[in-house]
Protein backbone atom coordinates (compact mmCIF):
# COMPACT_ATOMS: atom_id res chain seq x y z
CA UNK A 1 0.00 0.00 0.00
CA UNK A 2 1.59 3.21 -1.15
CA UNK A 3 1.22 5.79 1.95
CA UNK A 4 2.66 8.59 0.77
CA UNK A 5 0.16 9.93 -1.80
CA UNK A 6 2.18 8.62 -5.12
CA UNK A 7 0.73 5.68 -6.85
CA UNK A 8 3.22 3.27 -7.65
CA UNK A 9 3.98 4.02 -11.40
CA UNK A 10 4.32 7.68 -10.83
CA UNK A 11 7.30 6.49 -8.64
CA UNK A 12 8.74 4.19 -10.93
CA UNK A 13 8.36 6.59 -13.56
CA UNK A 14 10.23 9.17 -11.85
CA UNK A 15 12.95 7.13 -10.88
CA UNK A 16 13.37 6.05 -14.15
CA UNK A 17 13.72 9.29 -15.71
CA UNK A 18 16.37 9.98 -12.95
CA UNK A 19 14.91 13.39 -11.20
CA UNK A 20 14.38 13.97 -7.76
CA UNK A 21 10.68 15.56 -7.71
CA UNK A 22 10.55 15.67 -4.01
CA UNK A 23 13.73 16.99 -2.37
CA UNK A 24 13.10 21.30 -1.91
CA UNK A 25 15.65 23.32 -2.28
CA UNK A 26 18.21 24.64 0.65
CA UNK A 27 19.10 28.25 1.78
CA UNK A 28 16.88 30.07 -0.84
CA UNK A 29 15.83 33.84 0.13
CA UNK A 30 13.05 34.11 2.14
CA UNK A 31 12.14 37.93 1.33
CA UNK A 32 9.36 37.52 -1.27
CA UNK A 33 9.70 41.29 -1.99
CA UNK A 34 13.66 41.18 -3.26
CA UNK A 35 12.46 37.96 -5.46
CA UNK A 36 9.06 38.76 -7.25
CA UNK A 37 10.88 39.70 -11.04
CA UNK A 38 8.49 41.11 -13.13
CA UNK A 39 5.53 41.02 -10.36
CA UNK A 40 7.70 42.94 -7.67
CA UNK A 41 6.25 46.94 -8.52
CA UNK A 42 2.56 45.29 -8.55
CA UNK A 43 3.18 44.66 -4.81
CA UNK A 44 0.74 47.49 -2.89
CA UNK A 45 -2.93 48.64 -2.64
CA UNK A 46 -4.16 50.42 -6.62
CA UNK A 47 -7.15 51.97 -7.62
CA UNK A 48 -8.16 53.44 -10.89
CA UNK A 49 -10.87 53.56 -13.23
CA UNK A 50 -10.98 52.09 -16.47
CA UNK A 51 -13.57 50.81 -19.43
CA UNK A 52 -15.63 47.48 -19.61
CA UNK A 53 -17.08 46.41 -22.66
CA UNK A 54 -19.42 43.35 -22.49
CA UNK A 55 -22.06 41.49 -24.04
CA UNK A 56 -25.87 42.45 -23.51
CA UNK A 57 -29.31 41.09 -25.28
CA UNK A 58 -28.84 43.99 -27.65
CA UNK A 59 -25.41 43.31 -28.78
CA UNK A 60 -22.59 44.89 -26.93
CA UNK A 61 -22.23 47.58 -23.88
CA UNK A 62 -19.45 49.81 -22.95
CA UNK A 63 -19.05 51.48 -19.35
CA UNK A 64 -16.43 52.76 -17.00
CA UNK A 65 -16.13 51.23 -13.62
CA UNK A 66 -13.84 52.45 -10.55
CA UNK A 67 -11.34 49.66 -9.17
CA UNK A 68 -9.30 49.01 -5.93
CA UNK A 69 -6.51 45.74 -6.29
CA UNK A 70 -4.42 44.80 -3.50
CA UNK A 71 -1.69 42.66 -3.88
CA UNK A 72 -0.06 41.06 -0.61
CA UNK A 73 2.85 39.41 -0.67
CA UNK A 74 3.13 36.16 0.12
CA UNK A 75 5.60 33.64 1.73
CA UNK A 76 7.31 31.86 -0.38
CA UNK A 77 6.45 28.50 -1.69
CA UNK A 78 7.63 25.06 -3.09
CA UNK A 79 6.50 22.11 -5.08
CA UNK A 80 9.45 19.79 -4.27
CA UNK A 81 12.66 21.45 -5.61
CA UNK A 82 10.46 24.37 -7.88
CA UNK A 83 10.59 27.32 -5.93
CA UNK A 84 7.65 29.79 -6.89
CA UNK A 85 7.45 33.53 -5.26
CA UNK A 86 4.28 35.63 -5.17
CA UNK A 87 1.48 37.85 -4.34
CA UNK A 88 -2.62 37.22 -3.19
CA UNK A 89 -4.45 39.33 -4.96
CA UNK A 90 -8.43 40.90 -4.19
CA UNK A 91 -9.90 43.01 -7.30
CA UNK A 92 -12.81 44.62 -6.49
CA UNK A 93 -14.68 46.53 -9.16
CA UNK A 94 -18.11 48.63 -9.14
CA UNK A 95 -19.91 50.93 -11.58
CA UNK A 96 -22.81 53.16 -10.67
CA UNK A 97 -24.92 50.39 -9.75
CA UNK A 98 -25.25 49.54 -5.77
CA UNK A 99 -24.22 45.87 -6.35
CA UNK A 100 -20.38 45.00 -6.31
CA UNK A 101 -19.94 45.03 -10.39
CA UNK A 102 -17.33 42.34 -10.36
CA UNK A 103 -15.26 40.42 -7.77
CA UNK A 104 -11.94 38.33 -8.20
CA UNK A 105 -9.37 36.58 -6.03
CA UNK A 106 -5.90 34.56 -6.71
CA UNK A 107 -2.31 34.84 -6.46
CA UNK A 108 0.46 35.67 -8.79
CA UNK A 109 3.35 33.78 -8.93
CA UNK A 110 7.23 34.01 -10.22
CA UNK A 111 9.24 31.11 -10.68
CA UNK A 112 12.47 32.59 -11.24
CA UNK A 113 14.47 29.39 -12.37
CA UNK A 114 12.23 29.67 -15.42
CA UNK A 115 11.08 33.00 -15.76
CA UNK A 116 7.42 31.26 -15.74
CA UNK A 117 4.55 33.82 -14.65
CA UNK A 118 1.17 32.44 -13.16
CA UNK A 119 -2.18 34.14 -12.42
CA UNK A 120 -4.58 32.17 -11.02
CA UNK A 121 -8.47 33.65 -11.19
CA UNK A 122 -11.38 33.03 -8.75
CA UNK A 123 -15.11 34.96 -9.56
CA UNK A 124 -17.88 34.06 -7.35
CA UNK A 125 -20.03 33.55 -10.79
CA UNK A 126 -18.39 29.53 -10.67
CA UNK A 127 -15.49 30.40 -12.96
CA UNK A 128 -11.80 29.53 -11.91
CA UNK A 129 -8.58 29.46 -14.43
CA UNK A 130 -4.72 29.76 -14.65
CA UNK A 131 -3.00 31.82 -16.96
CA UNK A 132 0.28 31.58 -17.98
CA UNK A 133 3.46 33.69 -20.11
CA UNK A 134 6.94 33.71 -19.42
CA UNK A 135 9.22 37.04 -18.44
CA UNK A 136 12.54 38.34 -17.94
CA UNK A 137 13.10 39.36 -14.50
CA UNK A 138 13.50 43.24 -15.18
CA UNK A 139 10.37 43.29 -17.60
CA UNK A 140 7.69 45.80 -17.37
CA UNK A 141 5.41 44.58 -20.02
CA UNK A 142 4.46 40.86 -19.89
CA UNK A 143 1.64 38.99 -20.56
CA UNK A 144 -0.27 35.47 -19.29
CA UNK A 145 -3.14 33.87 -21.20
CA UNK A 146 -5.68 30.87 -20.34
CA UNK A 147 -7.12 28.46 -23.27
CA UNK A 148 -9.95 26.02 -22.53
CA UNK A 149 -9.01 22.85 -22.59
CA UNK A 150 -5.49 23.28 -21.53
CA UNK A 151 -4.47 21.12 -18.88
CA UNK A 152 -1.85 23.42 -17.55
CA UNK A 153 -3.09 27.05 -18.37
CA UNK A 154 -6.80 26.49 -18.52
CA UNK A 155 -10.15 27.74 -17.77
CA UNK A 156 -13.33 25.81 -15.98
CA UNK A 157 -16.73 27.16 -15.78
CA UNK A 158 -20.16 26.23 -13.83
CA UNK A 159 -22.82 24.54 -16.04
CA UNK A 160 -24.58 28.00 -17.12
CA UNK A 161 -21.41 29.79 -18.34
CA UNK A 162 -20.09 26.70 -20.29
CA UNK A 163 -23.86 26.55 -22.33
CA UNK A 164 -24.67 30.29 -22.52
CA UNK A 165 -21.22 32.06 -22.30
CA UNK A 166 -18.65 29.91 -22.82
CA UNK A 167 -14.97 31.20 -22.18
CA UNK A 168 -12.70 30.19 -24.69
CA UNK A 169 -9.78 32.02 -24.16
CA UNK A 170 -8.64 34.75 -21.93
CA UNK A 171 -5.23 37.07 -22.53
CA UNK A 172 -4.00 39.71 -19.83
CA UNK A 173 -1.17 42.31 -20.40
CA UNK A 174 0.13 44.11 -17.70
CA UNK A 175 2.24 47.65 -18.25
CA UNK A 176 4.25 48.89 -15.42
CA UNK A 177 5.43 52.73 -15.58
CA UNK A 178 7.07 54.64 -12.66
CA UNK A 179 4.08 55.47 -10.57
CA UNK A 180 1.46 53.13 -11.89
CA UNK A 181 0.41 50.19 -14.04
CA UNK A 182 -1.88 49.77 -16.89
CA UNK A 183 -3.48 46.30 -18.25
CA UNK A 184 -5.27 45.49 -21.20
CA UNK A 185 -7.60 42.20 -20.39
CA UNK A 186 -9.35 40.34 -23.26
CA UNK A 187 -11.79 37.14 -22.50
CA UNK A 188 -13.28 35.75 -25.79
CA UNK A 189 -16.80 34.48 -25.16
CA UNK A 190 -19.05 32.08 -27.25
CA UNK A 191 -22.60 33.65 -26.16
CA UNK A 192 -25.30 31.33 -27.01
CA UNK A 193 -26.98 31.94 -30.14
CA UNK A 194 -24.42 34.10 -31.48
CA UNK A 195 -22.39 32.75 -34.94
CA UNK A 196 -19.18 35.00 -33.64
CA UNK A 197 -16.84 34.95 -30.86
CA UNK A 198 -17.82 38.12 -28.51
CA UNK A 199 -14.59 40.03 -26.95
CA UNK A 200 -15.24 40.66 -23.60
CA UNK A 201 -12.34 43.91 -23.14
CA UNK A 202 -11.39 45.98 -19.73
CA UNK A 203 -8.67 48.23 -20.27
CA UNK A 204 -7.59 49.97 -17.00
CA UNK A 205 -4.75 52.37 -15.53
CA UNK A 206 -4.50 51.93 -11.73
CA UNK A 207 -1.96 54.55 -9.08
CA UNK A 208 -0.80 52.88 -5.78
CA UNK A 209 -2.38 54.23 -2.88
CA UNK A 210 -0.88 51.95 -0.19
CA UNK A 211 2.62 50.60 -0.16
CA UNK A 212 3.05 46.53 0.72
CA UNK A 213 4.20 45.09 3.82
CA UNK A 214 6.36 42.32 4.12
CA UNK A 215 5.75 38.78 3.73
CA UNK A 216 5.08 37.12 6.63
CA UNK A 217 8.19 35.29 7.56
CA UNK A 218 10.40 38.20 7.08
CA UNK A 219 7.93 40.52 9.31
CA UNK A 220 8.48 42.05 12.49
CA UNK A 221 7.24 39.63 15.39
CA UNK A 222 5.67 41.14 17.87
Amino acid sequence: MMVDGTSGSEERLSRAEGRDIFTEPDGFDVDTLRNLGPLAPLAGTWEGGGVDRHPVATGAKTEPYRERIVFEVIDPQTNGPQLLYGVRYHVHINNDELLTFHDQVGYWLWEPATGTILQTVAIPRGQVAMARGTAERDARTFTVKATLGSPTAGIVSGSFLDENFRTLEYTLTIMVNADSFTYEEDTVLLVAGRPEPFHHTDRNTLRRVAAPGPNPAVAPRP
